[in-house]
């Protein structure tokens, strides 16, 4: 008698249950993908924000600080409040980069003689009430940086007119060197114009936000779109380059074969050397035309005429094939906030 054999195999899953899997599977795979670009993004502001704090050290030593420390616990807190805004915190980074630049300008300025505490204490102002009020409107922030989506226009008239009024505390400012005052008032006068500022930054820290949002995408979109421009930049670049070195061993050939040399280099007429050759042709080429170095003969500087034309005509053509390689007819990417 034949016996029934229950079927061990596993069942073949249904489409509705393998959805998840694959929408899992690609949510993973975004996920990986925003990691590595907010990596690289990360990697490029420390870097910008490591100069402007070498560069501020000449101000006070001890602002240094406060501006790392001021970024870190910034991104920390936004990191918090809104989880997985990767591209929104790399644009309030660098929001940070461009903030410390205006202020050291100000207090190089206007304020140089305060105190580094008051200095500090004024820097961190206006970073504290915007972390106040993102908090207090963070639910309405959240949901404006997890859409991901540029906004539809409406809102610069109201960047502009927060601004405004923080440019006109700004240039206020100016009036204080020009008066008879001690140091203590300046830094009590500098210490209320940053809590002016704190507090018109609290009050449009979603304003602030949507811009912070809409920038981090654009800057998301630049380098997808500078990744596709690798190849036929590089191909550029090495069209470019055997073009300069052609120009440069001609200018070196000619002087070595002429009777007279046909540059002055630096006052002095003589014979041009390999690499003040590439030099003077990476200059012509680009049209800079510094000066240290210039032709006296006729021949050289026909050839000189020619390298110019040469270079114009290359870059004109050179970016235009660039541009069309990188947005080819009928591809669209969705994707691309540009």
């Amino acid at each position: 008698m034949d016996q029934i054999v229950p079927d061990r195999r596993p069942r073949t899953a249904s489409p509705t249950a393998a959805a998840p899997t694959v929408g899992a599977h690609a949510g993973a795979h975004g996920a990986r993908g925003a990691s590595k670009s907010w990596l690289g993004g990360a990697l490029l502001t420390a870097l910008l924000l490591g100069l402007i704090a070498l560069s501020i050290r000449s101000v006070s030593g001890d602002l240094t600080f406060v501006l790392l420390g001021s970024v870190g616990l910034a991104v920390g807190a936004f990191h918090y409040l809104f989880p997985g805004s990767q591209f929104f915190t790399l644009a309030l980074t660098n929001f940070i980069g461009v903030y410390a630049c205006i202020f050291v300008f100000f207090l190089e300025s206007n304020f140089h003689n305060i105190r580094p505490l008051t200095q500090a204490i004024a820097f961190v102002l206006p970073l504290a009430a915007f972390l106040g009020g993102a908090w207090w409107r963070a639910e309405d922030i959240r949901r404006i940086v997890m859409s991901r989506r540029l906004r539809e226009g409406g809102h610069f008239d109201r960047i502009f007119l927060w601004m405004a009024p923080v440019w006109g505390i700004g240039a206020l400012t100016f009036l204080v060197p020009g008066q008879d005052i001690d140091t203590q008032t300046v830094g009590a006068i500098f210490l209320l114009s940053m809590s002016a500022v704190a507090a018109i930054v609290a009050l449009v820290a979603r304003d602030i936000a949507i811009f912070l949002l809409d920038a981090g995408l654009l800057f998301e979109g630049f380098f997808q779109q500078s990744a596709r421009l690798v190849l036929p930049a590089f191909a550029f670049l090495t069209f470019y380059s055997l073009c300069i070195i052609l120009f440069g061993a001609i200018y070196t050939i000619m002087d070595r074969f002429m009777v007279e040399p046909n540059f002055v280099i630096e006052g002095v007429r003589r014979d041009l050397t390999f690499a003040e050759g590439i030099y003077f042709s990476i200059v012509t080429f680009a049209t800079v035309g510094y000066g240290d170095i210039h032709p006296v003969s006729g021949p050289v500087r026909l050839i000189c005429g020619i390298e110019i034309i040469m270079g114009v005509l290359l870059l004109l053509f050179g970016f235009s094939a660039i541009i069309g390689h990188a947005r080819p007819t009928g591809r669209s990417d969705r994707s691309d906030p540009l």
